[in-house]
C-alpha cells in the first residue's frame, strides 16, 4: 500500500512500481490517492481516494481501511522495491508479538546531484540502526510490514501532523505491547531528494516533527544536528563523548570511501541542514498549514 500525492505522471510511475511486485494469491495492491490525480481504475491496482486531509497519515489510514488481508505492507512512492519483496518479508518466521517488521532502506548509487549523493552516502533512512536503537526502537513507513490486528488496536497513524507520524506509530505500537522486528533481506532503494532546496525543506519538516515528538514523549529530547557535529569534532581531538549511537544508518566503511572533496562538500551540507533544523524546531507540525 502506497500513499500518493503528486501529478498524473508521478502516479503512472508509482503504479508501475506497485505492479512490479510479485504477488501470491489473495494479495492486493492499493494506491491511497491524496491528491486526486491518479486514474480511477488502473489495471491491477485499487485506487482509494484519500482527500479528507493532505497527509501521508490520512492516506495510509484510508488505504488500510480498504485492505482485506491480515498484513499491510506500507511503501513510499519514492522507493524501488525488488519484485520478490513480499516473499523476502515472509521468508522467515515472524514472532507472534511482532506488530510490525521493517526491512532496510538503501540509497540509489551513481546519483548525479550533490543533494542525492549526500542522501545516499548518509542514508539517514537506513533502518538497521533505528530499529536497534537501545533507547527507543523506531522505523520508517517507507518499508514497513504491519500486522492488521496491531494496526487496528492502536488506531492506525496519527492524523493532523505532517512529519514524524511513522516514528509515533511504531512507538505507540510498542507501548501497546507489540514488538518491532527487522528483516535484513527485505531491502528497498530510496530516491533521496535531488536538489538542496528540496533537501532543506525536508529537513525543516523532520525538525518540526522531532519537536512534536518531544512534546508528546517527555523522555525524548531534541539533539540538534549542530550539537552532534560539534561533539563529533571534539571527540576526534579527544574531548567529550562524541555521538553514542549512530542514527543515520550509514556504515563506517561507506564513510571511508568518501574523498576529501566529498567530505568537504558533505560537511557544508551538514552545516546548511543544521541551520534548517534549528528553523524547523520553531515550525508547526500541523497539516492544516501545509500542502501535500
Amino acid at each position: 500500500m502506497v500513499p500518493f500525492a503528486g501529478s498524473a505522471q508521478d502516479a503512472a510511475a508509482v503504479l508501475a512500481m506497485l505492479r512490479s511486485l510479485r504477488l501470491a494469491p489473495g494479495d492486493e495492491l492499493i494506491l491511497a490517492d491524496n491528491s486526486g490525480t491518479a486514474p480511477a481504475q488502473p489495471d491491477g491496482v485499487s485506487v482509494v481516494r484519500a482527500s479528507g486531509e493532505a497527509s501521508a497519515s490520512h492516506a495510509r489510514n484510508s488505504g488500510a481501511r480498504a485492505a482485506v488481508n491480515d498484513w499491510l505492507l506500507f511503501l513510499d512512492s519514492d522507493v524501488h522495491p525488488p519484485p520478490d519483496l513480499l516473499e523476502r518479508f515472509f521468508s522467515e518466521p515472524i514472532a507472534p508479538l511482532a506488530g510490525a517488521v521493517t526491512g532496510d532502506i538503501a540509497g540509489i548509487p551513481n546519483t548525479r546531484t550533490l543533494a542525492a549523493r549526500y542522501g545516499t552516502a548518509r542514508n539517514f533512512l537506513g533502518q538497521r540502526s533505528h530499529v536497534m536503537n537501545p533507547l527507543r526502537p523506531r522505523a520508517s513507513s517507507a518499508n514497513l510490514l504491519v500486522r492488521r490486528a496491531a494496526f487496528e488496536q492502536i488506531g492506525g497513524y496519527t492524523e493532523g501532523i505532517w512529519a514524524a507520524e511513522d516514528t509515533d506509530f511504531t512507538w505507540r505500537l510498542q507501548a501497546a505491547g507489540w514488538t518491532l522486528g527487522f528483516n535484513q533481506h527485505a531491502v528497498v532503494q530510496h530516491e533521496y531528494r535531488d536538489t538542496l532546496r528540496a533537501l532543506r525543506r525536508q529537513w525543516r519538516g523532520y525538525a518540526a516533527g522531532a519537536r512534536w515528538l518531544s512534546e508528546q514523549y517527555p523522555d525524548f529530547k531534541l539533539d540538534p544536528g549542530i550539537n552532534r557535529m560539534v561533539r563529533r569534532v571534539l571527540r576526534r581531538v579527544g574531548i567529550g563523548p562524541g555521538v553514542a549511537f549512530r542514527a543515520d544508518g550509514r556504515s563506517s566503511a561507506a564513510a571511508r570511501r568518501l574523498s576529501a572533496w566529498q567530505r568537504a562538500q558533505f560537511f557544508l551540507v551538514d552545516c546548511i541542514l543544521g541551520v534548517e533544523e534549528k528553523i524547523g524546531h520553531h515550525m508547526s507540525n500541523e497539516v492544516k498549514s501545509r500542502k501535500p
